[in-house]
């Protein structure tokens, strides 16, 4: 069944006294361009990165109150097609690629998934930015342009071997998906970004979907040229129990642009003491 999601209303007083993120950090990605997605590993302590341009990237991540750096960079030769790859989803026995061009989602040995007949009508540059995998092995994916006729974005759904469409997201200003993960309380977070000629904007939507009316709410809207051209996502749980976002961005090789890591915590769980190092 299809569902329109509806906007959820934050009425606790403890969401009105904090920002449902916590801002931590910046830490440039220098030497790699065209960062597209990434996957944090090892309890935060490394990541896997996707650039646009068919490579893959590991490394691992130093984090300081003020900054911090990437070091021991590992590089990976992706499979075909290696151009256009955009999100990346990985479960405990499989890694998925998203792809723009053609709209598709493979492995990350090559096997390409059947594709329904939606996806042969996105557009070459508004295709699958957005992969996400829930714990039962779901693969969830955003396309980059809203659907023609209703305006909003679908999310479609691959379980069984079967595409349907889990809910509709709906297009609130001039934001587009960009990246997706699901986090650790099960539900889908969408990063999505908004284009000026004077620079980017963020925002980040909580979507529940596996309900009998599937909720969204926005837990994060930044000012305009706070970051760079954000579109991938990863939502982790640190070892002394915080819920992280670690997001890249995409410098798409010019020197205008910054490639650069950028994390922030949900306010909630870092009661306590818990950090995102």
């Amino acid at each position: 069944m299809r569902w329109r999601l509806s906007v959820a209303l934050i009425l606790s007083a403890s969401a009105s006294l904090a920002d449902p993120l916590t801002f931590l950090r910046t830490i440039p990605l220098d030497g790699l361009g065209g960062v597209s997605a990434i996957e944090v590993e090892q309890d935060g302590q490394a990541a896997f990165v996707l650039s646009d341009r068919g490579t893959g990237h590991r490394f691992t991540i130093e984090r300081t109150k003020d900054g911090g750096r990437i070091i021991d960079i590992a590089s990976v030769k992706l499979p075909y097609p290696a151009w256009d790859i955009e999100g990346l989803a990985i479960s405990d026995n499989s890694t998925f690629l998203s792809y723009e061009d053609p709209a598709s989602i493979s492995t990350l040995d090559g096997e390409v998934l059947h594709s329904p007949r939606e996806f042969y009508a996105l557009p070459s540059n508004g295709a699958l930015e957005a992969l996400a995998i829930t714990p039962d092995g779901a693969l969830l994916t955003l396309p980059e342009n809203p659907h023609k006729r209703s305006g909003t974005f679908p999310i479609y759904r691959y379980r069984d071997e079967i595409w349907d469409i889990a809910a509709y997201l709906p297009r609130i200003g001039g934001f587009q998906p960009t990246g997706a993960d699901v986090g650790p309380d099960g539900q889908l977070y969408v990063l999505e970004r908004a284009f000026s000629a004077l620079g980017f904007r963020t925002r980040i939507r909580r979507v529940t979907l596996d309900v009998p009316e599937p909720t969204e709410e926005t837990i994060l809207e930044t000012r305009l040229g706070t970051h760079d051209n954000l579109e991938g996502l990863s939502v982790w749980t640190s070892r002394s129990g915080a819920t992280c976002l670690s997001m890249v961005s995409d410098d798409n090789f010019l020197s205008v642009q910054t490639s650069e890591l950028v994390e922030y915590a949900l306010t909630e769980t870092l009661a306590g003491g818990a950090t995102c190092d």
